[in-house]
């Protein structure tokens, strides 16, 4: 029988500990999303609509496979619990995975590397990722039911994150040319792999975790978990968030490099456009917990200043502006939508009598992963259709290019936030969300 652990409340180590494991996942997402295509493009020589394609089509594989490792956490028993077991099992495969995204061989032909890139991508994105990001988006909706605990750790989570996106870009243009992409992908994949075994080795499963910490799981059968989530009208919703989320951040973020280099005409001013977006993110997560208690998460949601962007051309301080605004508004959302999506599981063990953090987190995964694909695929194609040559120096790109990247970094946003704003008013969870917990926290008691 289960103790009064089901109330737990997390102390502070647990929950930078767990901030730890997106960080990790995030040295991944950061150079997937910000370096992966230019590395493409500009390092391999492989055409810009290529790698758009194969993106958009390992995104195929990539609903299976987030299907397949819900039903797979669901199902895991371990001593360590459902989703804990699978941030370490996984963490070696993101170091791998990572090296082999940045070590295409030279001697390959044209062909050949884009054979090896559709591989290592599949590999990386749909297997590996899947297997790690999943299980620990799952993770926090069983370590606690409190509701403040959640929207805290997902603060943490998310500040640690955009810390990491920071230096990431930062520091990533100075050292590839230093030291080149095989070498950093190798410091970077160390680094990943160490954060991982942080984040397991000091995050607890605490929902059915008896006196001396071992979790008896609750085994709900396939056959009798997946309708209930296909009934809960919030795993749709919440799949949709992160669809559109995503799109916007990695349509920026890839964005940013060619904004800087062929619209600026300045490669190291990417540095300060990442800083301006990212600080300010950090700065509203660090109330968004209180404001969390007082308003309701998805309140918070907003996206404001890629307007701005969009319109302000090569005028830098315009454009800082305009990138300071839309970081004040992304901060809040990014962590806030993580800690809906344990209120969702909760919401479905509620209303249908079945918890699976498993399945419904797959709509997270797939969410988030399909946005990434569909962010870079819809990226690189407006840089194609833009007419932008790879491999020449930014002053020989045509003004269609730069028209294109200017669209890619601002507007685009701008049309996505508004589709965000109606999904937010859609989502009101947290109308019942104190209901809810205390009717779980009665049943797991008892």
């Amino acid at each position: 029988m289960a103790n009064s652990s089901n109330d737990h409340r997390l102390s502070i180590g647990e929950k930078v500990a767990y901030g730890f494991g997106d960080s990790a996942a995030n040295v991944y997402v950061a150079m997937a999303g910000s370096f992966l295509t230019a590395f493409y493009t500009d390092s391999v020589g492989i055409a810009a609509a290529a790698v758009g394609t194969m993106m958009l089509l390992a995104r195929i594989f990539d609903g299976v496979t987030d299907l397949i490792m819900g039903a797979v956490v669901d199902k895991t028993k371990s001593k360590y619990g459902k989703a804990r077991p699978w941030v370490l099992w996984s963490a070696p495969l993101m170091m791998i995975g990572l090296i082999l995204l940045f070590t295409v061989p030279s001697s390959l032909s044209s062909g050949g590397k884009l054979a090896y890139a559709y591989v290592t991508y599949i590999f990386m994105n749909c297997l590996v990722y899947t297997a790690n990001n999943l299980p620990y988006n799952a993770l926090l909706s069983r370590m606690t039911l409190n509701v403040q605990d959640r929207a805290t750790t997902a603060s943490i989570r998310f500040v640690m994150t955009q810390f990491t996106t920071l230096i990431i870009n930062a520091v990533t243009i100075p050292l590839v040319g230093r030291i080149g992409w095989v070498n950093l992908s190798i410091i970077y994949g160390a680094i990943e792999l160490v954060m991982l075994l942080i984040c397991f080795m000091f995050c607890k499963e605490h929902i059915g975790a008896d006196d001396s910490g071992v979790v008896k799981v609750e085994n709900v059968p396939f056959k009798e978990a997946l309708p209930a989530v296909l009934k809960n009208k919030y795993f749709y919703m919440q799949a949709l968030m992160f669809l559109f989320l995503y799109i916007n951040v990695v349509a920026a973020g890839m964005s940013g490099y060619y904004f800087s280099n062929v619209v600026l005409g300045n490669a190291a001013i990417f540095s300060l456009l990442s800083a301006c977006q990212t600080a300010p993110a950090i700065a509203a997560n660090f109330v968004n917990p209180a404001l969390v208690a007082k308003f309701g998460k998805r309140k918070l949601m907003m996206i404001v200043g890629s307007l701005i962007v969009g319109a302000a051309g090569t005028n830098l301080p315009l454009i800082v502006i305009g990138i300071i605004i839309r970081g004040f508004g992304n901060g809040p959302i990014m962590s806030g939508i993580f800690a809906m999506t344990a209120d969702v599981v909760d919401y479905g063990e509620w209303k249908y009598g079945k918890r699976s953090e498993g399945l419904i987190n797959s709509c997270t995964s797939f969410g988030m992963k399909l946005g990434i694909g569909l962010g870079s695929a819809v990226g690189a194609g407006i840089l194609s259709l833009g007419g932008y040559i790879e491999a020449v120096a930014p002053e020989m790109q045509p003004m269609s290019a730069h028209m294109a990247i200017r669209f890619n970094f601002g507007y685009m946003g701008a049309i996505i936030g508004a589709v965000c704003l109606v999904l937010v008013i859609m989502m009101n969870i947290d109308k019942n969300i104190k209901q809810i917990q205390a009717d779980l926290e009665k049943k797991h008691n008892a």
